[in-house]
């Protein structure tokens, strides 16, 4: 297939929800995969970030005859004017020939004028090539032949960006760990089509010791009690706890440009404490509030500012996010006293996150609009690991522009996001249903386990079949796992997995669509909270099996 770019050409490369960026292509690293896609690619090397990533032909421009149309004068991103002053050194060190080569190229509206003769498009101007007159005996000047790639050695190093609080907590944990350790933790990973990140190796035992005994040292201005209260009046881990378990649970250190908005974020759970820390780790500008004030002094002091109440927050932040425990607790957010809604004004965005009912969500969402704010609707899949870790799968529903801007944030958050259409209610539904999927799943889970030791089989055995066999997944690993060492720490506390039961019960009755098995495991579930199990995990259900 042909391609207009090659390798060495300077160019502007536009990523999903981004600005477009200055870059070079590139030959491709050889440890990343080539992409699947019937049009072109290119990897293309991004100036300032020092990352790369494949991108489509069509989302890149010569960067030349772009410059006008891509340059950005007001809100600028971090790390745009450094990659600009990187791109013009570029541009010095080639030859004479390729910058009048790279200046003569069409733009992409002329481009599209050609394909399309009989369509406008707004195409400026173009000034006639003028041919310099050569004087008799003039010899034009050769200039030494500059290899590909070797700006790239030239080019001055760029002091990197002030890091967080929270940053230079993990950064001063991993630094002790490396020299308790072996090489270093850190090499290049870039996914195919997505923002280029940095993905640490899986530490070794030796580090894992190093950074526990460390962690007391580095940290203890965030010690709180473990029984602390948060927003759904449950006991959680503290947010120390959170910062401490982040230096080793596999943290995921993406490069993400952070939106120049300010961020709001209203719920400090078990899911919240893992998605703000992910935010201020990418450099988002956030502030928090939580029903308990006690809650948000760990995150004012790694680095996030505090709200007074929801209607400051809105008040003051361009985007504010919510993430609490039922359809109760996001009412009393919304419609309360001090509410979010008596600080929507019009062009304020709102973005729930928490896993609520239909009904309440479209209430919240007509209110909010009514007062000129903007909704989005975005629930998400996954436990209290994966927030830590920025492995979230985030579902989507409401105004496409507020989920285009919110594209940096679900970056630092998840490891996927989509977006199902404007209809609000369609995310909820999507959540509930696999909230019931993952519900009946555990429930079996529980009762397999049960039936082994009924009839004398080893509950080892039937989990290291489990996980050798076509069942083999994390889930029916890590709470087999649970349930043979009887821990059942909150990863997903188990009233909360009954309450999205009883709401996908009550979608099913709504649309006439039986759910045999979903009811009989919401009955397991009741039972197992009737046994006083449910502030644990899930994976407590078991208690409810083997009764």
């Amino acid at each position: 297939m042909a391609s207009k770019f090659e390798i060495g050409d300077l160019v502007w490369a536009k990523m999903k929800g981004f600005p477009a960026w200055p870059g070079k292509v590139i030959e491709p690293k050889d440890e990343l995969k080539t992409p699947m896609k019937k049009k072109n690619h290119h990897f293309i090397f991004f100036f300032g970030s020092e990352n790369y990533a494949w991108i489509p032909e069509d989302s890149i421009f010569h960067y030349m005859s772009n410059k006008e149309r891509f340059m950005l004068t007001t809100r600028v991103p971090r790390g745009f004017k450094e990659a600009i002053e990187a791109m013009e050194d570029a541009v010095k060190a080639l030859p004479e020939q390729s910058q009048i080569r790279m200046q003569d190229l069409p733009s992409i509206d002329e481009e599209l004028a050609q394909i399309f003769p009989n369509k406008s498009f707004s195409a400026p101007a173009r000034k006639p090539k003028e041919t310099p007159v050569k004087k008799e005996g003039e010899t034009k000047p050769t200039k030494p032949k500059i290899k590909r790639d070797s700006f790239l050695r030239k080019t001055p190093m760029k002091r990197p960006s002030p890091l967080s609080p929270s940053q230079k907590i993990v950064k001063k944990a991993r630094a002790v760990a490396k020299v308790a350790a072996s090489p270093s933790m850190f090499h290049h990973k870039s996914p195919v089509h997505s923002t280029p990140i940095r993905s640490p190796d899986k530490p070794n035992e030796e580090e894992l010791v190093s950074a526990t005994k460390i962690k007391s040292r580095i940290i203890p201005e965030l010690k709180v009690s473990e029984g602390e209260v948060t927003n759904d009046d449950m006991p959680v881990t503290s947010a120390a706890t959170q910062i401490e378990e982040s230096l080793l649970i596999k943290p995921v250190m993406k490069s993400v440009i952070p939106t120049p908005s300010r961020i709001g974020f209203l719920g400090l759970g078990i899911m919240g404490q893992g998605m703000v820390m992910n935010l201020l780790r990418s450099g988002h500008e956030v502030t928090v509030w939580n029903r308990t004030i006690l809650k948000c002094r760990e995150f004012v002091k790694a680095g996030a500012l505090k709200g007074n109440s929801p209607a400051e927050v809105v008040q003051s932040c361009d985007i504010t996010f919510s993430c609490v425990s039922d359809s109760s607790a996001v009412k009393d957010l919304v419609f309360g006293n001090a509410g979010v809604l008596q600080g929507i004004s019009p062009g304020k965005c709102y973005v729930e996150m928490s896993t609520i009912d239909e009904d309440t969500v479209q209430d919240a969402a007509e209110a909010i609009t009514a007062r000129g704010g903007v909704f989005l609707e975005a629930p998400v899949v996954g436990s209290r690991v994966p927030a830590l870790e920025g492995q979230l799968v985030i579902l989507a529903a409401g105004d496409r522009k507020l989920y285009d801007d919110c594209y940096s944030c679900f970056e630092a958050l998840g490891k996927k996001s989509l977006y199902l259409g404007s209809d609000v209610g369609a995310a909820m539904r999507m959540k509930l249903i696999i909230n019931m999927i993952m519900g009946t799943v555990m429930a079996s889970l529980a009762e397999g386990m049960a039936m082994a030791e009924k009839v004398g089989l080893d509950q080892e055995d039937i989990a290291e079949v489990l996980s050798l066999g076509s069942l083999s997944c994390p889930t029916v690993i890590h709470k087999s796992q649970a349930i043979l060492n009887q821990k059942y720490d909150p990863h997903f506390p188990l009233q909360h997995q009954q309450k999205d039961l009883r709401l996908a019960l009550q979608l099913g009755d709504k649309v006439e669509q039986p759910l045999y098995v979903a009811a009989a495991a919401n009955e397991l579930y009741k039972k197992a909270r009737r046994l006083g199990y449910g502030e644990s995990d899930i994976s407590a259900v078991f208690r409810a099996a083997s009764a």
